[in-house]
């Protein structure tokens, strides 16, 4: 066992660094007491859509190879619609645990004082498009259902609802950047 062992490189203490870091985000994000409510039901609400168009999905693949005459044309449709809406509404979580895709490779080299300037800015920014997107996703969802809108398929699905993913998505997003905002003022990191 001995010879085993030391036939083994000695592991550097930065991968043991890494591996407790990793741990601590685990333990940090799949903790129930640390997360708050509304994370909670938007993660099951995300879930469920996203096992809601796996379920449509899957339905037509099987239907399609045992009996083509079964298959659902809104089912496509309908799977995108449900993917859409999971994804805007996932945005608030992502943004609040820090999660979007980044090009920080530069910013990782600033001097602390500026990196905390520059990543205070980039939540401003974010907070500044998140209530754009709120606003005209809101009133894109308002001129469908004004003017009645619906989907050119034999489903005719109203768009205003479709459409809603938008401003929903766009208010998640503010959430999210409020909360880094208020963390990062607070706290200073």
């Amino acid at each position: 066992m001995e010879a085993k062992d030391a036939a083994l490189p000695p592991q550097p203490a930065v991968y043991e660094a890494l591996r407790q870091k990793a741990a601590a985000e685990l333990a940090q994000e799949h903790g129930e007491a640390a997360q708050p409510l509304w994370l909670r039901i938007e993660d099951l609400l995300v879930g469920g859509l996203a096992v809601c168009a796996l379920l449509l999905c899957s339905y037509n693949v099987v239907v399609r190879y045992f009996h083509p005459a079964w298959t659902l044309e809104l089912v496509d449709e309908v799977q995108v619609y449900v993917i859409v809406w999971a994804v805007l509404l996932s945005l608030g979580a992502v943004t609040v645990a820090d999660r979007h895709v980044k090009a920080d490779l530069f910013v990782t080299f600033f001097p602390e004082k500026l990196r905390r300037a520059t990543e205070l800015f980039v939540d401003l920014l974010g907070l500044a498009f998140a209530g754009m997107l709120l606003w005209y996703g809101a009133t894109l969802a308002y001129q469908s259902w004004d003017y009645g809108d619906v989907s050119t398929t034999t489903l005719r699905f109203p768009l205003w609802i479709y459409f809603s993913a938008l401003p929903a998505g766009g208010l998640a997003l503010c959430i999210g950047y409020l909360i880094r905002l208020r963390r990062r003022l607070r706290t200073g990191s």
